[in-house]
């Protein structure tokens, strides 16, 4: 009599492969769907709001470069093509994803920034990280599998080749231009900015005031007057106010801010008014750390 190899729980072993595999296939079109919708926010983020994604980490060709990657793996995943190599390098986009959040999160960052103007804590972020980690590795697909039948093979490929084509295309044209923060700004229709639109103003104790400097610059063909701003127990924006910026040029502006709440890191948003009826107020942001002051 012929004896068949069990696991411990008395089931054959290549049933339990089979059992696995096709987990990791609900599991891969799952996390190409969550690479795709990542992209898609960071994207709208990117082209609806320059505040939404622009932090101190995180540049606008970090972005693109990050949305490039996001839809060709997603895209790869869904496929199903060399699924073992598609495995391997979910793992080790989301290996950096982990770090990066944990990185954030232990720099009492408040957001991510991975999903555009949808604000999730890094501590979330690195625990969606590093479950998705571990479902990959838990589960792997079968050698060779993944193929489609060709007729839908064929169709699928046209499709997803079209969506990599364009993002790679788009991606690479903003990658090249030597202001991607600028075709940004075309882009929203938005020629007047504050640079940057995020600032370190490093640690100080509660109550501390510090000065930083901003370019107020403008991007149209008409001269705009920035009248006023924000001004405030945080933060007075107005001490050079007001100023008039020429077409295509850009004016310093010094800003002071005041360290204030409890200990920690905090973030503040302030904001210009100017005569420019398209976009009357421009706004920006500078972070910080309030620290406890030294002991006598």
């Amino acid at each position: 009599m012929a004896l068949q190899m069990t696991d411990d729980r008395g089931a054959p072993p290549f049933d339990k492969t089979i059992r696995m595999a096709n987990l990791y296939k609900v599991i891969r079109v799952a996390v190409g769907a969550f690479l795709l919708a990542s992209a898609g926010l960071k994207a709208h983020g990117l082209a609806t709001d320059p505040l939404a994604q622009d932090s101190l980490l995180v540049t606008p060709r970090v972005l693109i470069t990050t949305i490039e990657l996001e839809v060709i793996l997603g895209l790869w995943l869904l496929s199903g093509w060399a699924a073992r190599a598609s495995r391997t390098a979910a793992l080790t986009f989301f290996a950096l994803l982990a770090v990066a959040s944990l990185y954030l999160a232990l720099d009492g960052q408040p957001s991510c920034g991975c999903f555009g103007r949808v604000a999730v804590s890094p501590w979330w972020t690195l625990a969606l990280d590093v479950g998705v980690i571990a479902a990959l590795i838990s589960c792997r697909p079968l050698p060779g599998s993944g193929f489609l039948p060709a007729s839908i093979r064929h169709v699928l490929a046209i499709g997803l080749g079209a969506v990599a084509f364009l993002t790679l295309g788009g991606g690479a044209f903003m990658l090249a231009s030597a202001d991607p923060t600028a075709v940004l700004a075309r882009l929203r229709g938005e020629p007047i900015a504050v640079q940057p639109s995020m600032s370190e103003v490093g640690s100080g104790v509660a109550e501390e005031q510090r000065s930083i400097t901003f370019q107020l610059t403008n991007r149209s063909d008409h001269p705009v007057q920035f009248v006023g701003g924000t001004s405030n127990c945080a933060c007075i924006a107005t001490a050079d106010l007001p100023v008039t910026v020429a077409p295509r040029e850009s004016r310093p502006i010094t800003v002071k801010v005041n360290f204030k709440g409890e200990v920690g890191r905090f973030q503040r948003t302030f904001g210009f008014y100017t005569d420019d009826e398209n976009q009357p107020v421009v706004v920006a942001r500078f972070a910080g750390r309030v620290v406890a002051p030294d002991s006598p």
